[in-house]
């Protein structure tokens, strides 16, 4: 009930709410232009601004791409990034949207059956989306020449390099993974691909406002208070929910494998 009262004041209330726009990238089933209401990530960041008197439009681009114009100030704020040390030096970090595991996956050709530390994976080649955090060793160790990574611009494109042999290692979360997966490779491929349980990190997703833009303080403030909104409610847990089951532990929402 507490859901349905919340969905008809959003919508009674969207014909008078003010615009947002925010930069965003392709990330399936979490976000992508093409689907249902453009993602889950999408639709907790609408859900929680119209609760506050706010309407969103995103504007899909490449990650790299989509940070870089947030950064510029072309748009309100920038979806959807881990909070860094050096993020933080010019934007200001939203409350968590959600968290996820990163796994390193693999073409079983050439299984990773264990490792401890990143030092470990040397002997392989890795692949790697242009403009994802992972961690601050992970690029590190790639700028040392210690690991060897290769970078291109979306998780697909990673994802048919393992596929093909071209990459033996590639880290990512395994809702999108399985969504890509299942969209773009068939039984045989699929087969292919599996992931290490040791996960590389567990991290929030946070949304980013730039602290330059004298309005970004105050949609900082409503943004946090509207995603509190919608998880009294429990809007929020329906939303995340539709991508695959999550696990509740000390008000952290983690999706499970």
């Amino acid at each position: 009930m507490r859901v349905l009262l919340l969905l008809t004041l959003l919508l009674s209330g969207a014909c008078y709410a003010k615009q947002l726009t925010i930069a965003i990238g392709e990330y399936p089933p979490f976000s992508g232009k093409k689907l249902e209401q453009q993602g889950i990530v999408p639709r907790i960041i609408r859900a929680a601004f119209a609760s506050e008197g706010y309407m969103v439009k995103f504007v899909f681009m490449p990650w790299g791409r989509s940070f870089k114009a947030a950064k510029s100030g072309r748009y309100d704020a920038a979806a959807y990034w881990f909070c860094t040390p050096k993020r933080k030096q010019d934007f200001y970090c939203s409350e968590p949207l959600y968290y996820e595991a990163t796994y390193f996956y693999f073409n079983k050709r050439k299984p990773l059956e264990t490792w401890s530390s990143l030092e470990d994976l040397q002997g392989f080649n890795i692949g790697a989306t242009t403009g994802y955090s992972y961690t601050a060793q992970f690029w590190q160790l790639a700028k040392q020449k210690k690991l060897k990574v290769d970078s291109v611009t979306s998780d697909l494109q990673n994802l048919k390099k393992l596929v093909k042999g071209r990459i033996d290692l590639f880290p990512m979360a395994t809702i999108p993974a399985s969504h890509l997966i299942k969209q773009h490779f068939s039984r045989e491929e699929a087969e292919q691909i599996a992931f290490n349980s040791k996960p590389l990190l567990t991290q929030s997703s946070h949304l980013l406002f730039l602290k330059k833009s004298a309005n970004s303080k105050h949609l900082l403030a409503s943004f946090n208070r509207g995603l509190e909104n919608i998880k009294r409610s429990g809007l929020y847990e329906v939303i995340l929910n539709s991508a695959g089951p999550v696990e509740v532990s000390s008000n952290r929402y983690i999706f499970l494998k």
